[in-house]
């Protein structure tokens, strides 16, 4: 029995970083995908490097297809970039977006506009990736990436930081994201109810045993807030501490649990005072292999005073809102829920399907205005072809759906294709 047990192990363990990874393309299954240049080094261990290196969210695409390798392999650089091309069909009510399909941003449609054939290039992104000293303890790591997405097509970075002896400071995902946790999606948002923020974040991550790590950090302060006539937003003056604890059984299948603490400032202005409002949140997270080439993707989020955190909630002023006493805010409670399923047919061909739920409980006396974002769900279905390390190809259908605190609900579709060219 122990033997047939340590066998079905071995079986797992192996077929694993194939079942795990049904993204854009098949580069992370590919041991070569890297071609060192210059100076002769392992394909193998430069990949592995600036994968470690990368970001870990499905839709972050970060090894370079060259890299060129220095003197005694002192430092590897890649620079790379990734053209994501669309064409989609929208109908049902309006989504404003040709990027992101957010349920929160749905507005009604419009007589004759039920809809809509677009076409978007600009998710599309370059960067790098520079590792130093890589086979020592000491080893250096620097990620920048920047899409297309400011204004007027304008770049807007969504990367930039630096890494050394478990430390990540800049510009980049909080410690509360779990990336490795998310399905994969041909959107550039992803599903509503997920964890995924990016700012100004220092976090250590260390790894206790074989299978035990652990990260703490801190997180820039923000606040997201919805006042009123007595009160009024102030400079954030505390940072958010973000944690977590995470069980890891292969390179490509884990269980983490996450917290935050988040404390928040705003003005009284009745009674001419500075208030903290203590927020916080709770997260279940994780990614793991469940039989042959089929792998499930999940995350469960509560807390209040997180909606920052939140796909969906973001920029709509949803971490506290004001109630009906003068001078007084309280926090929303949020609960985020998504499950995904990841298939790979092939090395060429791999398929996803997703469902993800959020919902904001607005707290009692709330002074908010009958379109308030109330819950949102979020379904997503995909396949994925890749031609070669270069050139991949997918089909998705979204649909998004949203009910505000007056009861009123918006739905809408999309269908869309994307090509990749990734170098």
């Amino acid at each position: 029995m122990k033997k047939a047990l340590l066998t079905l192990s071995a079986v797992v363990a192996g077929m694993t970083p194939f079942a795990a990874n049904a993204q854009r393309d098949n580069r992370l299954e590919s041991s070569d995908v890297v071609t060192p240049l210059i100076n002769h080094a392992n394909p193998s261990e430069v990949k592995e490097a600036m994968q470690e290196n990368a970001p870990k969210t499905p839709n972050d695409n970060g090894l370079p297809r060259f890299a060129l390798v220095g003197k005694e392999q002192k430092f590897y650089l890649g620079i790379g970039a990734q053209f994501l091309g669309e064409a989609m069909f929208d109908f049902g009510d309006n989504m404003p977006s040709a990027l992101d399909f957010t349920p929160s941003s749905l507005t009604p449609k419009t007589p004759g506009n039920g809809g809509a054939t677009r076409f978007a290039w600009q998710s599309s992104s370059f960067y790098m990736n520079f590792v130093a000293m890589p086979n020592n303890e000491n080893k250096i790591g620097i990620f920048f990436k920047a899409k297309f997405t400011g204004l007027n097509n304008g770049i807007k970075v969504s990367h930039a930081y630096g890494k050394f002896r478990g430390l990540t400071v800049g510009y980049t995902h909080s410690a509360f994201t779990d990336g490795e946790a998310m399905p994969f999606t041909i959107d550039s948002e992803g599903p509503n109810g997920s964890v995924s923020k990016s700012l100004f974040t220092a976090f250590w991550t260390q790894s206790f045993t074989k299978n035990f790590s652990g990260a703490i950090g801190i997180d820039a302060p923000t606040a997201d807030l919805s006042t009123s006539s007595t009160t009024s937003t102030i400079n954030q003056r505390i940072p958010a501490i973000p944690l977590y604890l995470q069980y890891g059984w292969n390179d490509n299948a884990h269980i983490r649990l996450s917290g935050i603490y988040r404390p928040m400032q705003y003005r009284n202005v009745a009674d001419a005072k500075n208030k903290t409002l203590q927020g916080g949140g709770i997260q279940l997270s994780g990614v793991t292999p469940i039989v042959g080439n089929l792998s499930a993707q999940f995350d469960a989020t509560y807390g209040a005073g997180i909606g920052t955190y939140l796909q969906d909630d973001a920029d709509l002023g949803l971490d506290a809102v004001a109630v009906d006493q003068a001078g007084k805010m309280k926090a929303v409670k949020n609960l985020g829920l998504t499950g995904g399923l990841s298939y790979v047919f092939s090395p060429k061909v791999s398929s996803n399907i997703m469902y993800s739920h959020l919902t904001n409980w607005m707290p009692s006396g709330a002074a908010v205005s009958n379109d308030t974002y109330r819950y949102g769900d979020y379904v997503a279905a995909n396949v994925i072809y890749t031609f070669n390390k270069f050139i991949s190809a997918g089909l998705e259908y979204d649909y998004g759906h949203s009910k505000n605190v007056a009861g009123e609900g918006l739905h809408s579709n999309r269908i869309q294709a994307q090509l990749a060219v990734t170098f």
